[in-house]
């Protein structure tokens, strides 16, 4: 697993490899724009673009993600938050394309009401309808699992394999797994024994071979909670032992693994240094690379 941090894109997006570097990550999650407004913002510049592209090679960053917009519900309870939600999400999508970035992650949807089925078949169909109006033919969209807060679904890893299954575009799709998410939704993988029903789980529903990305966050709340809530690696609720499990798991080589507490350089460098203690033997690559080194074939294209 490649081990990274969400990193601030403030001044310049193309600055964001370099303070990913900083902090000693080997992966980083970004937003493309700001993640609290739905309206279309001004597109990024070839300068940016570029940039962006050279600093992942210049500072050894071999995978980077995108996290979408907040406020993007494919399968809200209103027309409006509908139509706007899958132009936000094709604006993710193109942005990606632009930036060289495979994976663009969102939260599923809010059901407002209306009901899991109704909002699960929604967004299956806001897929469909984002993939068929970006032009972003080499990004994957990719669902990340829910604390199972409120109205929110994609709690139950059978709710995202649904999306999927409702889905045109079945080979564009792909899992991020956020540990605290899961925990907060019920799972216990603190021992080997639940960590691996937690992986036969996922392997029933959604597919091993279908993650493509893990958000590593320590949970301030209890098993089943549905808080979402983070903490620093091995002071909450978790553990150190499941991390342990998942940075050395032969399945997720070569996939990104990004902290998104506490969010600030000191602290992503403490938990960094966690989770590579973490790891035995040679499986797989988790320490810093020298920068301009060959990039991943899972990475930026």
């Amino acid at each position: 697993m490649y081990l990274g941090a969400h990193v601030s894109i403030a001044e310049n997006i193309a600055l964001a490899p370099e303070r990913g570097r900083a902090v000693g990550a080997e992966a980083i999650q970004i937003f493309s724009r700001s993640p609290r407004m739905l309206r279309r913002t001004k597109p990024l510049t070839t300068e940016e673009t570029q940039g962006f592209r050279e600093n992942l090679e210049k500072h050894g960053i071999v995978r980077a993600v995108i996290h979408a917009n907040y406020l993007i519900n494919l399968g809200g309870a209103d027309d409006n938050t509908i139509k706007y939600s899958r132009e936000a999400f094709v604006e993710e999508l193109d942005r990606a394309q632009a930036l060289g970035v495979r994976d663009v992650i969102f939260h599923p949807a809010s059901h407002g009401g209306k009901g899991e089925a109704a909002s699960i078949r929604t967004t299956a169909e806001s897929l469909d309808w984002s993939f068929d109006h970006a032009n972003a033919p080499d990004v994957f969209a990719v669902l990340e699992n829910t604390a199972g807060q409120g109205t929110v679904i994609g709690s139950r890893f059978e709710q995202l394999a649904e999306i999927i299954k409702g889905c045109a575009h079945v080979d564009r799709l792909g899992v991020c797994i956020d540990t605290c998410h899961t925990f907060a939704a019920g799972y216990d993988f603190r021992t080997r024994e639940g960590y691996e029903a937690l992986l036969r789980t996922v392997g029933e529903t959604v597919g091993l071979g279908r993650i493509r990305a893990f958000h590593l966050n320590d949970s301030v709340g209890d098993l089943g909670s549905n808080l979402d809530r983070h903490e620093d690696i091995g002071k909450g609720k978790l553990g150190k032992e499941p991390f342990g499990f998942l940075v050395n798991e032969e399945h997720f080589r070569g996939i990104p693994g990004c902290l998104e507490f506490p969010g600030r350089d000191a602290g992503y460098k403490k938990n960094l240094k966690t989770l590579r203690a973490l790891v035995k033997g040679p499986n797989p690559p988790t320490s810093p690379r020298a920068p301009g080194g060959k990039r991943g074939d899972r990475g930026t294209a």
